[in-house]
């Protein structure tokens, strides 16, 4: 029976530090910087296309949740392995975050930065000329416990690049060297993590009474449910986008490997914090600097062609993305006819001999043709909602 109750107390203590998770300022972060991404996009868009691709809310609906899941299994990890975390590394996470997450820099927003950050924190806290930085008395240890959260949370990284950022990346249109533009995918990707955080003392139940509080040993700690901010951004100019950005997931896993091996380690010898640290932050800006040299340094992926037109991507819930058109696809011929131009792909799907019907002829990233085909319906988008990377001047490129 006594167990019972307590098992209902500290659910609804969980549940009412849920609601209180809505105050952190790190949920508000998220959401307002998504939705100005969203905006600057959307801008883009019209100046490059004369017409949005995506809507407003894209970056906000497809990041929203992709997190929620990986926080309940780090937080599992975090109580179930006792890591603890300063309320002075909660503080400098907080500033990292409202710096570049208002600011839209999310490839600083990387774990790699954020809990390195918060480490640095820690070793000069004493230095530091704010005492909400500083750390109170047997706190040290958690620095340890901050680098173990940075191996996992760089493994969170590299999921939600290889499980998310893959599906979401957005065109766009830029001059080559050549002076003719040329298409290529952008991912700018902001992902919030929950995670329940142990913290040293129970000093914050002198303000709200209800906070759980977990007592380990003589040592008292409050739980939090910490909304954690993880920022992604790579241009693909070069490459097909998913298979660069699975790349990118795939080397951030190697990283967060070598992180993690560190962190644990450091337990024993804790000069290896350090270590880590910097290896993580090191480690993850080559990863960056790495595929921006390889990418500006081979031909453009997607360039106009005299064989087709290229897609650069489909407007959604359009024919365009029911045919399942993939970036970097060539259409070979509309309706029998070879298109050259924006033009020659319209005027061959207003063709009275094929009326309301359309065939694509479309060769495919791994260089095999296959036919596409629909009908065309009243009120639909007149060029079937498909963005082209197309050269017919010099200073104009058209997509559709």
């Amino acid at each position: 029976m006594v167990v019972n109750e307590f098992m209902e107390a500290w659910i609804f203590e969980i549940m009412r530090a849920v609601g209180r998770f809505f105050l952190h300022p790190a949920v508000y972060i998220f959401v307002i910087s998504s939705i100005f991404v969203g905006y600057l996009r959307m801008l883009r868009e019209r100046k490059d296309f004369s017409f949005k691709v995506y809507d407003i809310w894209f970056e906000l609906r497809t990041s929203l949740f992709a997190g929620i899941g990986y926080g309940l299994v780090v937080s599992i990890v975090t109580i179930g392995l006792g890591l603890v975390v300063s309320k002075a590394s909660l503080w400098a996470i907080l500033i990292w975050t409202l710096l570049f997450g208002l600011t839209a820099m999310y490839r600083y927003l990387s774990a790699a930065y954020t809990f390195s950050i918060a480490i640095v924190c820690v070793l000069l806290s004493s230095k530091l000329p704010v005492s909400f930085l500083q750390l109170r008395e047997g706190e040290e240890s958690t620095i340890v416990s901050l680098v173990i959260l940075l191996g996992v949370m760089l493994i969170v990284e590299g999921l939600l690049i290889s499980k998310n950022a893959v599906g979401y990346s957005t065109p766009r249109i830029r001059k080559g060297k050549r002076g003719l533009k040329i298409g290529l995918h952008e991912s700018k990707r902001l992902w919030i993590v929950p995670i329940f955080i142990l913290v040293p003392g129970d000093a914050v139940t002198q303000f709200i009474s209800w906070w759980p509080v977990v007592s380990i040993g003589s040592n008292t700690y409050s739980l939090f449910l910490v909304p954690f901010l993880i920022g992604f951004m790579r241009k693909i100019k070069s490459y097909e986008p998913t298979e660069a950005l699975l790349f990118t997931g795939r080397r951030v896993y190697g990283l967060a490997g070598l992180v993690l091996v560190l962190g644990i380690a450091s337990y024993w010898w804790h000069v290896l914090a350090i270590i880590a640290m910097g290896v993580a932050m090191l480690g993850r800006f080559t990863i960056s600097m790495q595929e921006k040299i390889a990418d500006e340094t081979r031909p453009a992926y997607f360039a106009a062609r005299n064989d087709g037109l290229v897609v650069l991507d489909t407007i959604p819930n359009t024919i365009g993305a029911e045919l399942k058109l993939l970036p970097g696809e060539i259409i070979t011929k509309v309706n029998g006819v070879i298109p050259k131009s924006a033009e020659e792909f319209y005027d061959a799907l207003q063709t009275k001999t094929t009326g309301a019907f359309c065939k694509l002829e479309v060769l495919d990233t791994n260089g095999e043709l296959r036919l596409a085909q629909t009908a065309l319906y009243a009120g639909g988008h007149h060029e079937l909602g498909i963005v082209f990377v197309e050269q017919e001047h010099e200073w104009d490129s058209e997509a559709m």
